[in-house]
């Protein structure tokens, strides 16, 4: 087996994985409770289903608690940063006037700010993502999945700005990248 072989396999897990994290993640959003904004409600459902660990929220400030969603079925999940970080990869940094990278529903990805965009919205995603994780995760345009690898290899340090035209700089650790 060549090297090539075996690092094509482990990206490859390595995308499975993710994706199937991110299916958990953005499955927290029932039809009951499916987002129209992202707001500290989005945000809370994200985190919790990503951390595995409930989040209070007071003031609209999110605080994680020691209770845990659920014991038996995420064995590690990203820590609270890694979490956030991947949250911003789709709703964009916090106290950011740009628009929201990934358009939180298909009303919003029909605004003129994503005449550009071609990739899945924030609730079609999460449907699709239970359905067939797999296509749900290969319809992500490669700047989000790059974003989320920034924000896993990093523990979360890593910062992502992303404009509605596509533009991506993230900053993992010393690494900066412009896509």
């Amino acid at each position: 087996m060549t090297r090539r072989g075996a690092a094509g396999r482990r990206a490859g897990a390595g995308a499975i994985g993710l994706a199937a994290l991110l299916g958990l993640t953005l499955g927290a959003c029932s039809q009951s409770n499916t987002p129209e904004e992202y707001n500290t409600l989005t945000q809370q459902n994200f985190l919790e289903s990503c951390t595995n660990f409930y989040f209070d929220n007071t003031d609209d400030t999110l605080g994680i608690t020691e209770n845990t969603v659920t014991d038996d079925t995420v064995v590690a999940p990203p820590d609270q940063n890694t979490c956030q970080c991947m949250y911003e990869a789709f709703a964009g940094p916090e106290g950011s006037d740009a628009p929201e990278p990934m358009p939180i529903n298909s009303t919003v990805a029909k605004t003129p700010e994503y005449s550009g965009y071609t990739g899945p919205n924030f609730t079609d995603l999460n449907a699709d993502l239970k359905s067939n994780p797999d296509d749900a995760w290969n319809s992500v345009p490669q700047n989000f999945k790059d974003d989320i690898n920034a924000c896993s290899k990093s523990g979360g340090s890593g910062t992502t700005t992303t404009t509605a035209g596509g533009s991506t700089t993230t900053t993992a650790g010393d690494t900066t990248t412009t896509s």
